[in-house]
């Protein structure tokens, strides 16, 4: 009996483990960190059909972050590649831009410097 009740418990902490990692993965898209500065796409916020990019600091001070955003996910600096300067508070958010992506799961949304 002891042998099963152990399988039982194994298996509902796997299976637990695999449902939070995919509500996780379904929820932030990719991530980026850069000095304690980083980026999350959230795909279709809101059932809007739109992919959002939000930055946050995890720092105890304001800091000014580059964001490069590159929405159709090839990572060169062109003519499809967004750079906007952030201006963030201590442990603050923004909302950096929203798109409605080509190709899902290809855009990227990257930290590339922090002051």
């Amino acid at each position: 009996m002891s042998g099963k009740s152990s399988v039982l418990i194994f298996a509902a902490a796997v299976a637990t483990t695999l449902a939070l990692g995919g509500s996780a993965e379904a929820r932030f898209r990719k991530t980026n960190i850069l000095t304690r500065v980083s980026t999350h796409i959230i795909p279709n916020w809101n059932n809007s059909g739109s992919d959002v990019c939000f930055v946050h600091n995890s720092n105890n001070a304001p800091v000014t972050a580059i964001v490069s955003v590159f929405p159709t996910g090839g990572k060169l600096i062109g003519t499809d590649t967004w750079t906007f300067p952030v201006l963030l508070g201590a442990f603050n958010d923004a909302r950096v831009y929203s798109w409605t992506p080509l190709t899902p799961g290809a855009e990227y949304c990257q930290v590339m410097f922090v002051q």
